[in-house]
């Protein structure tokens, strides 16, 4: 799956699981930060991050180690699209 298809259903994912304004949602790019407190982001909190985390190993059927620090890979729509897709790859 590439990046863009990726980036098409995490704004989907935004909508219906994070209750996010599908007004707002035609506007997001993939550079459009995440985390609360960042200028220009969409300002996803904690409880957020962890829905959205659920939300994308349901819909991409992926593992998100907990382990690892995955708060690089949550900084903007493109690190994450590019994150998933490359942990889709060949699926």
């Amino acid at each position: 799956m590439e990046a863009k298809e990726v980036f098409d259903e995490l704004k989907t994912i935004l909508v219906t699981r994070l209750k996010f304004d599908p007004r707002q949602a035609v506007d997001l790019t993939l550079e459009t930060t995440m985390p609360k407190g960042v200028d220009g982001s969409i300002g996803l909190d904690s409880l957020d991050f962890i829905e959205l985390a659920i939300a994308i190993e349901e819909r991409f059927g992926i593992v998100m180690d907990e382990a690892g620090d995955l708060a690089p890979h949550f900084a903007s729509f493109d690190t994450l699209s590019r994150y998933i897709a490359s942990r889709t790859a060949g699926a």
